[in-house]
């Protein structure tokens, strides 16, 4: 599966660049989601770095948050017993603090108190 399409890296650099969201918290967008098994990246900003795309966002697994960057192409290097990472085809860009999943919303208010 092609994790990003040319278009979606397109737009995400014109609308949603690296650090472009920094301070919104809760309010950032989240542009994709991505998922292998309990594991689930939340990306908010992506930016062509030294022939990579390279994104920012939440990484998920459990009740284990945490916000950092990540490779596009180590996400599509990732193999897993066969399993790879998919991105959420049915996912509609939207405020983090919009996403219905408890633990990111536990997280967020955690990380940034009840208003996100």
């Amino acid at each position: 599966m092609t994790l990003l399409t040319n278009k979606m890296k397109e737009e995400i650099c014109k609308d949603y660049p690296l650090y472009s969201q920094d301070g919104k918290g809760g309010n950032a967008t989240c542009v994709a989601k991505f998922f292998l098994g309990s594991c689930t990246w939340y990306i908010t900003e992506g930016n062509y770095e030294d022939g990579d795309f390279i994104m920012f966002g939440i990484f998920a697994n459990g009740d284990e948050h945490e916000y950092g960057y990540v490779s596009l192409k180590e996400m599509e290097s990732v193999n897993v017993k066969g399993f790879e990472i998919e991105r959420d085809l049915y996912f509609d860009r939207q405020p983090l603090k919009e996403i219905k999943d408890s633990s990111l919303q536990n997280y967020l208010s955690h990380f940034y108190g009840e208003d996100n």
